[in-house]
Protein backbone atom coordinates (compact mmCIF):
# COMPACT_ATOMS: atom_id res chain seq x y z
CA UNK A 1 0.00 0.00 0.00
CA UNK A 2 3.03 2.24 0.73
CA UNK A 3 5.10 1.23 -1.79
CA UNK A 4 6.74 4.33 -3.94
CA UNK A 5 8.41 2.22 -6.59
CA UNK A 6 6.81 2.58 -10.31
CA UNK A 7 8.25 -0.77 -11.68
CA UNK A 8 5.75 -2.90 -9.26
CA UNK A 9 2.37 -3.66 -8.83
CA UNK A 10 1.42 -1.42 -5.86
CA UNK A 11 -1.34 0.92 -5.93
CA UNK A 12 1.25 3.88 -6.12
CA UNK A 13 2.51 2.27 -9.61
CA UNK A 14 -1.13 2.33 -10.99
CA UNK A 15 -1.84 5.74 -10.24
CA UNK A 16 1.69 7.24 -11.63
CA UNK A 17 1.66 4.87 -14.57
CA UNK A 18 -2.26 6.06 -15.66
CA UNK A 19 -0.91 9.64 -15.11
CA UNK A 20 2.13 9.45 -16.94
CA UNK A 21 -0.15 8.33 -19.78
CA UNK A 22 -2.44 10.80 -19.49
CA UNK A 23 0.40 13.80 -19.15
CA UNK A 24 1.63 12.19 -22.55
CA UNK A 25 -1.50 12.13 -24.06
CA UNK A 26 -2.45 15.65 -23.08
CA UNK A 27 1.50 17.36 -24.06
CA UNK A 28 0.91 15.44 -27.54
CA UNK A 29 -2.79 16.97 -27.98
CA UNK A 30 -1.39 20.17 -27.30
CA UNK A 31 1.49 20.16 -29.61
CA UNK A 32 -0.40 18.26 -32.87
CA UNK A 33 -3.05 21.59 -31.90
CA UNK A 34 -0.55 23.93 -32.25
CA UNK A 35 0.48 22.48 -35.53
CA UNK A 36 -2.65 22.50 -36.67
CA UNK A 37 -3.79 25.75 -35.45
CA UNK A 38 -0.56 26.72 -37.43
CA UNK A 39 -1.61 25.22 -40.65
CA UNK A 40 -4.60 26.52 -40.83
CA UNK A 41 -3.83 29.81 -40.26
CA UNK A 42 -0.75 29.68 -42.98
CA UNK A 43 -3.99 29.94 -45.60
CA UNK A 44 -4.38 33.70 -44.91
CA UNK A 45 -0.47 33.98 -43.66
CA UNK A 46 -1.37 34.22 -40.23
CA UNK A 47 -0.10 30.94 -39.07
CA UNK A 48 2.11 32.81 -35.95
CA UNK A 49 -1.03 34.46 -34.63
CA UNK A 50 -3.17 31.52 -34.88
CA UNK A 51 -0.70 29.11 -33.46
CA UNK A 52 -1.66 30.32 -29.83
CA UNK A 53 -5.10 29.65 -30.14
CA UNK A 54 -5.19 26.33 -28.51
CA UNK A 55 -2.90 27.62 -25.69
CA UNK A 56 -5.79 30.27 -24.89
CA UNK A 57 -8.51 27.73 -25.14
CA UNK A 58 -6.62 25.47 -22.21
CA UNK A 59 -5.69 28.45 -20.56
CA UNK A 60 -9.49 30.38 -20.09
CA UNK A 61 -10.58 27.31 -18.18
CA UNK A 62 -8.69 28.07 -14.61
CA UNK A 63 -11.22 29.41 -12.60
CA UNK A 64 -12.81 25.84 -13.52
CA UNK A 65 -10.70 24.46 -11.15
CA UNK A 66 -12.15 25.69 -7.52
CA UNK A 67 -15.19 23.22 -8.71
CA UNK A 68 -13.72 20.72 -9.94
CA UNK A 69 -11.92 20.86 -6.56
CA UNK A 70 -15.62 20.36 -4.78
CA UNK A 71 -16.18 17.48 -7.19
CA UNK A 72 -13.47 15.81 -5.61
CA UNK A 73 -14.41 16.35 -2.27
CA UNK A 74 -18.19 14.82 -3.02
CA UNK A 75 -17.63 12.50 -4.92
CA UNK A 76 -15.43 9.32 -5.91
CA UNK A 77 -11.87 10.46 -6.81
CA UNK A 78 -11.10 7.43 -8.71
CA UNK A 79 -14.37 7.35 -10.71
CA UNK A 80 -13.93 10.98 -11.43
CA UNK A 81 -10.59 10.54 -12.82
CA UNK A 82 -11.70 7.85 -15.24
CA UNK A 83 -14.47 9.65 -16.61
CA UNK A 84 -12.67 12.20 -17.17
CA UNK A 85 -9.89 10.18 -19.21
CA UNK A 86 -12.70 8.77 -20.83
CA UNK A 87 -13.82 12.10 -22.01
CA UNK A 88 -10.80 13.11 -23.22
CA UNK A 89 -10.62 9.81 -25.45
CA UNK A 90 -13.52 11.02 -27.04
CA UNK A 91 -13.09 14.43 -27.39
CA UNK A 92 -9.63 14.29 -28.79
CA UNK A 93 -11.22 12.54 -31.74
CA UNK A 94 -13.29 15.40 -32.74
CA UNK A 95 -9.32 16.77 -33.65
CA UNK A 96 -9.04 14.72 -36.49
CA UNK A 97 -11.98 16.40 -38.27
CA UNK A 98 -11.26 19.71 -37.15
CA UNK A 99 -10.85 21.83 -39.82
CA UNK A 100 -11.59 25.49 -38.15
CA UNK A 101 -9.69 27.58 -35.70
CA UNK A 102 -12.85 27.63 -33.65
CA UNK A 103 -13.28 23.97 -33.97
CA UNK A 104 -9.86 23.62 -32.30
CA UNK A 105 -10.89 26.42 -29.50
CA UNK A 106 -13.66 24.38 -28.92
CA UNK A 107 -12.05 21.31 -28.51
CA UNK A 108 -8.94 22.36 -26.50
CA UNK A 109 -11.73 24.10 -23.83
CA UNK A 110 -13.47 21.39 -23.09
CA UNK A 111 -9.99 19.11 -23.53
CA UNK A 112 -8.47 21.22 -20.81
CA UNK A 113 -12.14 21.40 -18.74
CA UNK A 114 -11.70 17.57 -18.12
CA UNK A 115 -7.62 17.82 -17.07
CA UNK A 116 -8.86 20.12 -14.04
CA UNK A 117 -11.38 17.80 -12.85
CA UNK A 118 -8.75 15.31 -12.96
CA UNK A 119 -5.86 17.27 -11.33
CA UNK A 120 -7.31 17.60 -8.00
CA UNK A 121 -8.68 14.11 -7.51
CA UNK A 122 -5.04 12.90 -7.95
CA UNK A 123 -4.12 15.19 -6.07
CA UNK A 124 -5.89 14.12 -3.23
CA UNK A 125 -5.70 10.74 -3.61
CA UNK A 126 -2.05 10.16 -3.32
CA UNK A 127 -1.88 10.50 0.52
CA UNK A 128 -4.14 7.49 0.56
CA UNK A 129 -1.54 5.33 -1.34
CA UNK A 130 1.65 6.47 0.64
CA UNK A 131 3.55 7.12 3.73
CA UNK A 132 2.96 11.08 4.85
CA UNK A 133 6.74 10.48 5.03
CA UNK A 134 6.97 9.58 1.43
CA UNK A 135 4.93 11.83 0.30
CA UNK A 136 8.29 14.52 -1.43
CA UNK A 137 9.46 11.22 -3.22
CA UNK A 138 6.27 10.56 -4.36
CA UNK A 139 5.21 13.66 -5.24
CA UNK A 140 9.01 13.64 -7.25
CA UNK A 141 8.04 11.06 -9.26
CA UNK A 142 4.50 12.09 -10.23
CA UNK A 143 6.13 15.55 -11.84
CA UNK A 144 9.00 13.60 -13.19
CA UNK A 145 6.57 11.62 -15.06
CA UNK A 146 4.69 14.71 -16.20
CA UNK A 147 7.71 16.40 -17.02
CA UNK A 148 9.90 13.80 -18.85
CA UNK A 149 6.42 12.79 -21.10
CA UNK A 150 6.93 16.30 -22.46
CA UNK A 151 10.33 16.38 -24.53
CA UNK A 152 8.89 12.52 -25.20
CA UNK A 153 5.47 13.23 -26.91
CA UNK A 154 7.34 16.24 -28.62
CA UNK A 155 9.40 14.22 -30.57
CA UNK A 156 6.55 11.11 -31.14
CA UNK A 157 4.38 13.76 -32.58
CA UNK A 158 7.60 14.52 -34.78
CA UNK A 159 8.25 11.50 -35.91
CA UNK A 160 4.15 10.88 -36.84
CA UNK A 161 4.07 14.03 -38.53
CA UNK A 162 6.16 12.88 -41.24
CA UNK A 163 5.16 9.72 -41.70
CA UNK A 164 3.31 9.15 -45.54
CA UNK A 165 -0.27 8.93 -44.14
CA UNK A 166 -2.61 7.35 -47.03
CA UNK A 167 -4.66 9.60 -48.96
CA UNK A 168 -8.23 7.93 -47.93
CA UNK A 169 -7.08 8.14 -44.08
CA UNK A 170 -6.25 11.98 -44.53
CA UNK A 171 -9.24 12.32 -46.54
CA UNK A 172 -11.68 10.92 -44.08
CA UNK A 173 -11.08 13.60 -41.42
CA UNK A 174 -9.49 17.01 -41.94
CA UNK A 175 -6.92 16.44 -44.77
CA UNK A 176 -3.69 17.16 -42.71
CA UNK A 177 -1.63 14.18 -42.53
CA UNK A 178 -0.67 15.21 -38.89
CA UNK A 179 -3.58 14.58 -37.19
CA UNK A 180 -3.06 10.68 -36.93
CA UNK A 181 -1.50 12.40 -33.64
CA UNK A 182 -5.10 12.41 -32.19
CA UNK A 183 -5.90 9.17 -32.71
CA UNK A 184 -2.96 7.45 -30.45
CA UNK A 185 -3.78 10.07 -28.05
CA UNK A 186 -7.52 8.64 -27.49
CA UNK A 187 -5.81 5.25 -27.29
CA UNK A 188 -3.20 6.84 -24.40
CA UNK A 189 -6.43 8.27 -22.55
CA UNK A 190 -8.25 5.15 -22.59
CA UNK A 191 -5.03 3.23 -21.61
CA UNK A 192 -5.21 5.71 -18.11
CA UNK A 193 -8.54 5.17 -17.93
CA UNK A 194 -7.84 1.25 -17.94
CA UNK A 195 -5.17 1.29 -14.93
CA UNK A 196 -7.30 3.16 -13.09
CA UNK A 197 -9.99 0.16 -13.07
CA UNK A 198 -7.40 -1.75 -10.64
CA UNK A 199 -6.68 1.02 -8.11
CA UNK A 200 -8.19 0.86 -5.23
CA UNK A 201 -8.60 4.05 -2.57
CA UNK A 202 -10.69 4.92 0.59
CA UNK A 203 -12.68 7.75 -1.07
CA UNK A 204 -16.26 7.51 -0.56
CA UNK A 205 -19.12 8.94 -2.83
CA UNK A 206 -21.03 11.56 -0.68
CA UNK A 207 -24.42 11.65 -0.79
CA UNK A 208 -25.72 14.51 -2.97
CA UNK A 209 -27.60 16.82 -1.75
CA UNK A 210 -29.45 19.95 -3.20
CA UNK A 211 -27.51 22.94 -4.30
CA UNK A 212 -27.89 25.19 -1.48
CA UNK A 213 -25.90 22.77 0.03
CA UNK A 214 -23.13 22.59 -2.68
CA UNK A 215 -23.02 26.23 -2.32
CA UNK A 216 -22.03 25.91 1.38
CA UNK A 217 -19.33 23.55 0.74
CA UNK A 218 -17.73 25.27 -1.92
CA UNK A 219 -18.03 28.16 0.27
CA UNK A 220 -16.35 26.14 3.07
CA UNK A 221 -13.68 25.36 1.10
CA UNK A 222 -12.65 28.82 0.13
CA UNK A 223 -12.79 29.72 3.94
CA UNK A 224 -10.87 26.92 4.90
CA UNK A 225 -8.45 27.81 2.38
CA UNK A 226 -8.04 31.57 2.91
CA UNK A 227 -8.26 30.95 6.56
CA UNK A 228 -4.88 29.13 7.14
CA UNK A 229 -2.53 31.33 7.66
CA UNK A 230 0.35 29.33 6.51
CA UNK A 231 -1.53 27.87 3.38
CA UNK A 232 -2.70 31.42 2.07
CA UNK A 233 0.50 32.69 2.86
CA UNK A 234 2.34 30.49 0.64
CA UNK A 235 -0.08 30.60 -1.76
CA UNK A 236 -0.03 34.01 -2.49
CA UNK A 237 3.77 34.04 -2.35
CA UNK A 238 3.63 31.39 -5.07
CA UNK A 239 1.33 33.25 -7.14
CA UNK A 240 3.70 36.41 -7.19
CA UNK A 241 6.22 34.09 -8.20
CA UNK A 242 4.05 32.36 -11.21
CA UNK A 243 3.05 36.24 -12.12
CA UNK A 244 6.66 37.04 -12.43
CA UNK A 245 8.02 33.44 -13.81
CA UNK A 246 5.30 33.83 -16.52
CA UNK A 247 7.56 36.73 -18.19
CA UNK A 248 10.49 34.50 -18.64
CA UNK A 249 8.13 32.05 -21.30
CA UNK A 250 6.51 34.93 -22.68
CA UNK A 251 9.73 37.37 -23.36
CA UNK A 252 12.78 35.33 -22.75
CA UNK A 253 13.12 34.14 -26.65
CA UNK A 254 13.27 38.11 -27.65
CA UNK A 255 15.58 38.54 -24.36
CA UNK A 256 18.30 35.94 -25.90
CA UNK A 257 17.36 36.33 -29.56
CA UNK A 258 16.92 40.49 -30.26
CA UNK A 259 18.82 41.93 -27.33
CA UNK A 260 21.72 39.62 -26.96
CA UNK A 261 21.63 38.71 -30.11
CA UNK A 262 22.05 34.86 -29.81
CA UNK A 263 20.66 32.25 -32.26
CA UNK A 264 17.04 30.78 -32.04
CA UNK A 265 18.30 27.43 -30.55
CA UNK A 266 19.38 29.59 -27.55
CA UNK A 267 15.98 29.99 -26.15
CA UNK A 268 15.25 25.97 -26.47
CA UNK A 269 18.95 25.43 -24.97
CA UNK A 270 17.51 27.90 -21.66
CA UNK A 271 14.10 26.10 -21.14
CA UNK A 272 16.07 22.82 -21.24
CA UNK A 273 18.04 23.93 -18.09
CA UNK A 274 15.57 25.38 -16.43
CA UNK A 275 13.54 21.81 -17.22
CA UNK A 276 17.06 20.32 -15.75
CA UNK A 277 16.88 21.98 -13.04
CA UNK A 278 13.21 21.06 -12.03
CA UNK A 279 14.45 17.43 -12.62
CA UNK A 280 17.52 18.29 -10.18
CA UNK A 281 15.59 19.31 -7.32
CA UNK A 282 12.99 17.06 -7.49
CA UNK A 283 15.23 13.93 -6.73
CA UNK A 284 17.12 15.88 -4.36
CA UNK A 285 14.57 17.07 -2.40
CA UNK A 286 12.79 13.31 -2.80
CA UNK A 287 15.79 11.99 -0.78
CA UNK A 288 16.46 15.01 1.96
CA UNK A 289 12.58 16.13 2.89
CA UNK A 290 10.31 13.87 4.96
CA UNK A 291 8.51 16.02 7.53
CA UNK A 292 6.75 19.49 7.29
CA UNK A 293 7.05 20.81 10.62
CA UNK A 294 9.12 23.97 8.88
CA UNK A 295 8.92 23.50 5.03
CA UNK A 296 7.58 27.17 4.71
CA UNK A 297 11.23 28.29 5.88
CA UNK A 298 12.63 25.66 3.16
CA UNK A 299 9.84 27.33 -0.10
CA UNK A 300 11.11 30.69 1.22
CA UNK A 301 14.58 29.88 0.64
CA UNK A 302 13.80 28.33 -2.82
CA UNK A 303 11.79 31.39 -3.79
CA UNK A 304 14.70 33.58 -2.95
CA UNK A 305 17.38 31.74 -5.11
CA UNK A 306 14.86 31.65 -7.62
CA UNK A 307 14.84 35.36 -7.36
CA UNK A 308 17.88 35.82 -7.09
CA UNK A 309 19.11 33.41 -10.02
CA UNK A 310 16.87 34.69 -12.81
CA UNK A 311 17.87 38.22 -12.09
CA UNK A 312 21.90 37.24 -12.20
CA UNK A 313 20.50 35.85 -15.87
CA UNK A 314 19.10 38.92 -17.06
CA UNK A 315 21.99 41.17 -16.09
CA UNK A 316 24.42 39.25 -17.38
CA UNK A 317 25.72 38.85 -21.00
CA UNK A 318 27.64 35.84 -21.40
CA UNK A 319 25.64 32.35 -22.38
CA UNK A 320 26.96 30.33 -19.90
CA UNK A 321 26.24 32.44 -16.88
CA UNK A 322 22.86 32.92 -18.15
CA UNK A 323 22.38 28.70 -18.57
CA UNK A 324 24.32 28.31 -15.39
CA UNK A 325 21.50 30.59 -13.63
CA UNK A 326 18.12 29.30 -15.50
CA UNK A 327 19.85 25.66 -14.20
CA UNK A 328 19.77 27.26 -10.44
CA UNK A 329 16.36 29.06 -10.76
CA UNK A 330 14.92 25.64 -12.32
CA UNK A 331 16.50 24.07 -9.22
CA UNK A 332 14.40 26.20 -6.50
CA UNK A 333 11.08 26.59 -8.91
CA UNK A 334 11.38 22.76 -8.68
CA UNK A 335 11.59 22.29 -4.93
CA UNK A 336 9.11 25.49 -4.89
CA UNK A 337 6.68 23.05 -6.71
CA UNK A 338 6.94 20.07 -5.05
CA UNK A 339 6.79 21.12 -1.70
CA UNK A 340 3.82 22.82 -1.48
CA UNK A 341 2.10 20.13 -2.89
CA UNK A 342 3.47 17.79 -0.82
CA UNK A 343 2.44 20.20 2.14
CA UNK A 344 -0.74 20.59 1.31
CA UNK A 345 -1.03 16.35 0.93
CA UNK A 346 0.35 16.17 4.49
CA UNK A 347 -1.88 19.05 6.53
CA UNK A 348 -5.15 18.82 3.98
CA UNK A 349 -7.68 16.79 6.15
CA UNK A 350 -9.27 14.31 3.41
CA UNK A 351 -12.45 15.83 3.24
CA UNK A 352 -11.15 19.40 1.98
CA UNK A 353 -7.97 17.91 -0.01
CA UNK A 354 -9.84 18.62 -3.13
CA UNK A 355 -11.21 21.93 -2.77
CA UNK A 356 -8.51 23.38 -1.42
CA UNK A 357 -5.87 21.93 -4.19
CA UNK A 358 -9.01 23.22 -6.62
CA UNK A 359 -8.33 26.75 -5.15
CA UNK A 360 -4.47 26.48 -5.62
CA UNK A 361 -4.38 25.93 -8.99
CA UNK A 362 -7.38 28.30 -10.11
CA UNK A 363 -5.34 30.98 -8.30
CA UNK A 364 -2.42 29.70 -9.82
CA UNK A 365 -3.25 29.58 -13.01
CA UNK A 366 -5.24 33.07 -12.80
CA UNK A 367 -1.26 34.88 -12.06
CA UNK A 368 0.18 32.68 -15.18
CA UNK A 369 -2.72 34.23 -17.41
CA UNK A 370 -2.12 37.58 -15.87
CA UNK A 371 1.45 37.36 -16.36
CA UNK A 372 0.96 35.95 -20.04
CA UNK A 373 -1.00 39.14 -21.10
CA UNK A 374 0.65 41.92 -18.85
CA UNK A 375 4.07 41.06 -19.95
CA UNK A 376 4.05 42.13 -23.22
CA UNK A 377 2.21 45.31 -22.73
CA UNK A 378 4.84 46.77 -20.17
CA UNK A 379 7.64 45.53 -22.14
CA UNK A 380 6.41 47.67 -25.17
CA UNK A 381 5.09 50.45 -22.48
CA UNK A 382 8.35 50.19 -20.50
CA UNK A 383 10.64 51.07 -23.63
CA UNK A 384 11.03 54.28 -23.66
CA UNK A 385 11.56 54.89 -19.97
CA UNK A 386 14.44 53.24 -19.07
CA UNK A 387 18.06 52.87 -20.66
CA UNK A 388 17.73 48.92 -20.75
CA UNK A 389 15.07 47.63 -23.19
CA UNK A 390 11.77 47.27 -22.12
CA UNK A 391 11.79 43.07 -22.17
CA UNK A 392 14.96 42.92 -20.11
CA UNK A 393 13.67 45.90 -17.72
CA UNK A 394 10.36 43.70 -17.04
CA UNK A 395 12.15 40.27 -16.58
CA UNK A 396 14.52 42.00 -14.00
CA UNK A 397 11.06 43.36 -12.38
CA UNK A 398 10.04 39.89 -12.64
CA UNK A 399 12.95 38.56 -11.06
CA UNK A 400 12.67 41.01 -8.10
CA UNK A 401 8.90 40.39 -7.44
CA UNK A 402 10.08 36.66 -7.18
CA UNK A 403 12.75 37.27 -4.85
CA UNK A 404 10.14 39.61 -2.70
CA UNK A 405 7.74 36.87 -2.41
CA UNK A 406 10.35 34.59 -1.38
CA UNK A 407 11.08 37.36 1.33
CA UNK A 408 7.90 37.45 2.88
CA UNK A 409 7.63 33.67 3.31
CA UNK A 410 11.33 33.59 4.43
CA UNK A 411 10.61 35.92 7.28
CA UNK A 412 7.17 34.47 8.03
CA UNK A 413 8.46 31.06 8.50
CA UNK A 414 11.47 32.81 10.53
CA UNK A 415 9.49 34.19 12.79
CA UNK A 416 7.57 30.67 13.05
CA UNK A 417 10.58 28.91 13.85
CA UNK A 418 11.92 31.37 16.41
CA UNK A 419 9.03 30.74 18.12
CA UNK A 420 9.22 27.42 18.42
CA UNK A 421 12.88 27.29 20.01
CA UNK A 422 11.00 29.71 22.43
CA UNK A 423 14.24 32.07 22.65
CA UNK A 424 11.42 34.98 23.82
CA UNK A 425 10.22 33.24 26.34
CA UNK A 426 13.19 31.64 27.48
CA UNK A 427 15.30 32.92 30.84
CA UNK A 428 18.16 34.56 28.59
CA UNK A 429 16.00 37.79 28.69
CA UNK A 430 16.35 37.92 32.07
CA UNK A 431 20.14 37.40 32.91
CA UNK A 432 21.34 40.41 34.30
CA UNK A 433 25.34 41.02 34.41
CA UNK A 434 26.88 41.66 37.55
CA UNK A 435 30.07 43.66 37.86
CA UNK A 436 30.27 43.98 41.28
CA UNK A 437 33.66 42.48 43.55
CA UNK A 438 33.13 39.47 45.58
CA UNK A 439 34.68 42.19 48.35
CA UNK A 440 31.54 44.44 47.93
CA UNK A 441 29.29 41.83 48.51
CA UNK A 442 27.51 42.37 51.89
CA UNK A 443 27.82 39.58 54.45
Amino acid sequence: MNKIKIFSKSQFSILWWSGSLSSFGDWATLFASVALASQLGSESGNSGITAVVPVIARIIPAFLSSFAGLMADRMNKKNIMIFTDLSRMVIVLFLFFANSLLHLFIINFLTEIFSLMRQPSRESVVPELVDKENLVKANSLFAIGTYATLPIASIFFALIADIRVPTFITSFGNGWSGSIIFLFDSITFMLSAYLLLFLKTTSVKTTIENDGFVLKEFKEGLNYFFGNKEIRNITVSISLSLFGAGALFILGHTFLTVDLGFTESSFGFMIASFGTGIIFSMVTFSYFVSTFSRVSFVIGLCMLSTGISLFTAFISTDFTNILLSIFISGVGTGGVYLLTISFLQATTDQKMRGRVFGNFYTIGRIALLLSFITSGIAANYLDSYFASSGVETVLKISSLLIFISGLITFITSYRKIFKEFGIENSNFNNIKLNFKSIEDEPE
